[in-house]
Order: structure tokens, then sequence, then C-alpha cells
């Protein structure tokens, strides 16, 4: 990824004159990627496809395709498509998903094949040899969703890039520590693995509005064991227990404002936040948070917090 490139996320079912307007912005006001995560909405590679006709040179990343959603071939074969469509401008993030047991061993050998697959080499499905067709210039950058510190070594040896989530700036030193684990274990050079951290972010009129949309997005998550483990090792287990809590019981009010400050970028103090992701050596991904899923409050966060 370039240097110094701040990106933004969008995951609201907006209209789609609607998202490709706000892409079309947000490239304009100096945002430099796009990542789309896979959600219950629109096909992350199709939109990305699409994308690719109205913008110029933003990068156009998936954030992230969990692997048991596509073989490695058919994400193999939308990755090329929308790589050629945009001029060698995708970034293909991949994660586990909601896989147990097992789930990073099966992701590294997932990345291996989607690599060799998007490189021109052979690779096998179902005990035969098979090759991606389509013949790029280059393959795509391959990164991985990175929460936890085996996700971290596993970044470390095999991807382009790391993807952080829902964690404070002091998380990007720990996981730098344990990719430079993994890079040397693989033989490669850890400054070669790029780091970027999606920062939950709201800057509007409303301030009482946008703390109760920041404070639902915080304790769906905290509800999720793997991320709950991640608040645990960045000293916000109790928040984090708290804001799970209101989660179960539909009281989002009930979430400490400290998780959400600890965590996101908000109000007046926003831009200072997502400076110190990047001071800590992240390339900030400004994730908006809308209240009541407002196409006006996504374009209002991303402008406010767009690059200098």
């Amino acid at each position: 990824m370039r240097a110094g490139t701040t990106g933004f996320a969008l995951r609201d079912p907006l209209p789609w004159s609607d998202l490709s307007a706000i892409v079309r912005a947000a490239e304009t006001a100096g945002y430099g990627a796009l990542w789309l995560p896979q959600v219950t909405a629109r096909d992350p590679f199709v939109a990305l496809g699409a994308l690719a006709g109205e913008t110029r040179d933003l990068l156009l990343a998936t954030g992230v395709v969990p692997m048991r959603s596509r073989t490695a071939m058919a994400t193999a074969m939308a990755a090329a498509t929308v790589d050629e469509r945009s001029d060698g401008r995708l970034v293909l993030g991949i994660g586990t998903g909601g896989a147990g047991r097992g789930a990073l061993d099966e992701l590294h050998t997932y990345v291996d094949t989607v690599r060799s697959l998007l490189s021109g080499e052979i690779a096998e499905r179902d005990g035969r040899p098979v090759r991606l067709s389509l013949a790029l210039p280059s393959p795509p950058p391959i990164w991985i969703s990175a929460l936890g510190p085996r996700s971290m070594r596993l970044a470390g040896e095999i991807a382009d890039g790391a993807l952080l989530n829902w964690c404070p700036p002091e998380r990007v030193a720990f996981a730098r520590a344990r990719i430079a684990e993994g890079a040397k274990a693989a033989g490669r050079n850890a400054a070669q693995v790029t780091i970027a951290v999606y920062v939950r972010s709201w800057v509007g009129d409303d301030p009482a509005d946008g703390m109760r949309a920041m404070r639902a997005a915080a304790a769906e998550y905290a509800s999720y064991p793997a991320y709950a483990r991640q608040f645990e090792q960045v000293g916000l287990g109790t928040e984090a227990a708290a804001a799970a809590e209101a989660h179960r019981a539909g009281r989002p009010d009930d979430v400490p404002e400290g998780l959400v400050s600890a965590v996101t970028a908000f109000g007046d103090d926003a831009a200072t936040r997502v400076s110190e992701f990047a001071e800590a050596g992240a390339h900030p991904v400004i994730y908006p948070v809308a209240v009541d899923g407002s196409a006006a409050s996504i374009e209002a966060t991303l402008l406010a917090l767009a690059p200098v």
C-alpha cells in the first residue's frame, strides 16, 4: 500500500447512487483506498468491479472475504477480474470468518493457493491440477485480518499486509512485534508487511446521537468471542463484558463510554485520534458509524476526517 495512505470503509447497504457518490467524493477528498467488508449486502468483488469504472487511482480492497465463503479458485477468479478492470488497484483481504479450531492453518493453505493461482501457477483442486486462465501482469497483494497474536504472526509469514480492527493505537506496536516474529520464522522481511487498522469514526452535529450509534456498534462486536478476547488482551475486558451484556439486554446506552473512547475516533477529538493510529505505524481506515444508516452521516464523517 502506498506510503501515507488513509483508507475508508463502507458497509451500510446504501442505494447505489449514494454509495458511488460517497466513493467519488472520498477519492476527491484525498483518501487512497476503499475497503469493502463482506457482510449480508452486496458482493464485495462485484461492487469493487463496478466502482473501478467510477474511480481513477483509489485502491480497491476487500476487507475481508471469509475463506469458507467461496473456493480458492472462485476467489482468485473474482480477484483477477477486479484487478484487471481496475488496472491493478485491487488489494485482496482474506480472513478466517467464524471458523474454529485449525482455522489459521486452513487460512495459510487458502492464501498460498489463491496466490499461486493469481500468479499463473498450477494449484490443486480436488486432487487435480488447475490454473487460472486469466493472466495478470502481477498478482495483487494479499492481506489477512489479524486480531490475535497467532494471526499476526501468520501475517508475517505469508501476507503482504495485516488488517486490525476494534483496537487502541497501542495495539499497532504489539502487532508489529508479532508480525516480525512470523516474518523471521519464514525468512521474510517484516518491513514489507503493511499494517492498516479499521477506526470506527463519527463526526457530526449531534454528539448524543453519534455516541448512541458508536455504543451500539461497540456492543455488537464485544459480544463476539474473538473480539472479547482482543478487548481483554488490551486491558478493556471489564468494559467489553459490560458492553456485551448491554448488547444482550438491548440496552446500548449502558455500554461504557470508556470502551468507545479507547478504540474509536469520536466527535471533536476524532482527527487527533486518527493521527495517533498513523503515528503508531498503521494506515488508518476511517470506518464511519452512521446515525440511522444515513448517507449524509457517513459522508459528513468522511469529509471531516479526510487526509490533509
